[in-house]
């Protein structure tokens, strides 16, 4: 780890949010951090943000569709529910405003009536699903209200916000510290900021203490239950911040960052705001989520439903290698890194004269290495030869789309010399990647290699491995690989 690395996790004590004035007071007015840590895990505040308006929802668009007299109440507001669902329209806000979200939910809501008319009344008029529309979104608005009426009396009478630190020392912090403290509807629950100016031990601006980082920031947001927290500007290099958020992958804590340039930027889509500045919420890890462990699963049935399909093809390679040399194996074995620095065994079919284990495991093979033999380069340029690791995401030890395993030896040295390089393997390994697609394999930059790997790992999503797939297929079709 980096010296400027080593910095910005540096934390210290923290401090409570004032309660005897809307402003954040003086650094010596405010005692050390008594309070306790919260009786739940953020995990069911998340369910009472999503569970409570989906559940009122359902009610008052049931009671008001059987009040208007349309057939089946409750199948239409149960699908009604699923749309607006699947739709995004439940996404939990810091501010709780009806009228911010009214043009969304006057869409969610005329093409969920539209979709529901159509499934449940096929031979309704257009008239009809006018009315329905126009019921849904009256019925919506209503549910809404009620919703955010009780989410602000958890959030001011119930102490149901969120435990939240802010990192930053700065003006703009201040200014967020401020807002909080102002507007306990938002949720959050001011704790502390954290900066990593060396003027931290004794400084503070205006009225806004500063409190240096010491540790670890992600055991340290663990050990005090911190639920949320906000970047706004600290005193640290961008690479470490980075890597700090990436050790906080795996914990349940949302991140928010206030935009460079924030005075000029416009709160649009999934963007938040407290007061007058906005935030961008940094999305949950996909990696940590439901789908990349259905993508898990899918890609073990599709690799063993490709052994099966392809085992006609996979024994006339075996037998081209057999007598390519009959002296060596069939299968080239290696240990190769994986997920969370995991060693495993990769499979390939050998397409190199044999080497010593120490040649294997250091020698850095280019395009035209005088160990490759004339079948050995048509399997490489057909990638034919990655085939037998099928059986790798079978047993679990690669996946079918993410990053290209490497040799420990080479891992340990990149790890030192690249940035980020060891970000990679916060996911399994694939047979084929973003960066292998876009032509950066075998002989390439390593630097521009991780790039691509992390941000397909930061943005990955079920389409984007099927788009990862089907370039795969068409390099492979046009004997495209190097």
């Amino acid at each position: 780890m980096t010296t400027s690395t080593r910095r910005i996790l540096r934390i210290g004590p923290l401090y409570p949010r004032p309660t005897l004035t809307r402003a954040v007071r003086h650094s010596a007015d405010i005692v050390p951090d008594s309070l306790p840590a919260p009786s739940r895990p953020l995990s069911s505040k998340r369910a009472r943000t999503y569970l409570l308006p989906i559940a009122t929802d359902f009610i008052v668009l049931s009671i008001v569709c059987s009040v208007t007299r349309i057939d089946r109440p409750a199948q239409f507001a149960a699908i009604i529910v699923a749309i607006l669902a699947l739709t995004g329209a439940y996404h939990p806000h810091l501010t709780l405003s009806v009228l911010d979200t009214l043009p969304r939910l006057a869409l969610a809501s005329t093409l969920a009536a539209m979709g529901t008319a159509v499934i449940l009344t096929p031979n309704g008029t257009l008239v009809g699903a006018v009315k329905l529309a126009a019921v849904t979104l009256f019925a919506l608005v209503l549910s809404r209200n009620a919703t955010n009426a009780v989410e602000r009396y958890f959030r001011r009478r119930l102490r149901g916000g969120r435990r939240t630190v802010i990192i930053g020392g700065g003006p703009v912090a201040k200014i967020l510290a401020n807002s909080m403290v102002a507007e306990p509807s938002c949720g959050l629950q001011l704790i502390g900021l954290l900066d990593d100016s060396l003027l931290a031990e004794t400084a503070h601006n205006g009225n806004v203490p500063i409190t240096p980082l010491r540790g670890n920031l992600c055991e340290y947001l663990t050990t005090h239950h911190i639920d949320t927290a906000v970047l706004a500007f600290p005193h640290a290099v961008d690479g470490a911040i980075i890597h700090a958020l990436r050790e906080c992958d795996r914990i349940d804590c949302e991140i928010f960052a206030v935009p460079r340039l924030w005075e000029l930027t416009a709160v649009t889509g999934d963007m938040e705001h407290i007061g007058a500045v906005p935030l961008k919420k940094f999305r949950r890890a996909a990696h940590r989520s439901f789908l990349w462990r259905v993508k898990l699963w899918m890609g073990r049935v599709l690799s063993a439903a490709m052994l099966v399909a392809l085992a006609p093809t996979l024994l006339a390679i075996a037998v081209a290698v057999y007598f390519s040399d009959r002296s060596a194996p069939v299968l080239f074995r290696q240990k190769r890194v994986g997920l969370d620095d995991r060693i495993f065994e990769l499979l390939k079919f050998r397409t190199m004269n044999p080497a010593s284990d120490h040649e294997s495991a250091t020698h850095w093979c280019i395009a035209h290495d005088a160990r490759i033999g004339r079948l050995g380069r048509i399997l490489r340029a057909t990638s034919l030869d990655e085939l037998p690791q099928l059986w790798n995401v079978i047993r679990g030890d690669m996946t079918l789309v993410g990053p290209r395993p490497e040799r420990p030896h080479f891992v340990d040295k990149f790890r030192a010399t690249v940035p980020n390089y060891a970000a990679r393997h916060r996911v399994p390994t694939g047979i084929t990647g973003w960066a292998a697609v876009n032509g950066l394999r075998g002989d390439t930059s390593i630097g521009n290699r991780t790039r691509f790997d992390n941000y397909y790992i930061e943005n990955w999503s079920m389409w984007f491995d099927v788009k990862v797939l089907l370039l795969t297929a068409v390099a492979v079709i046009k004997l495209g690989g190097k």
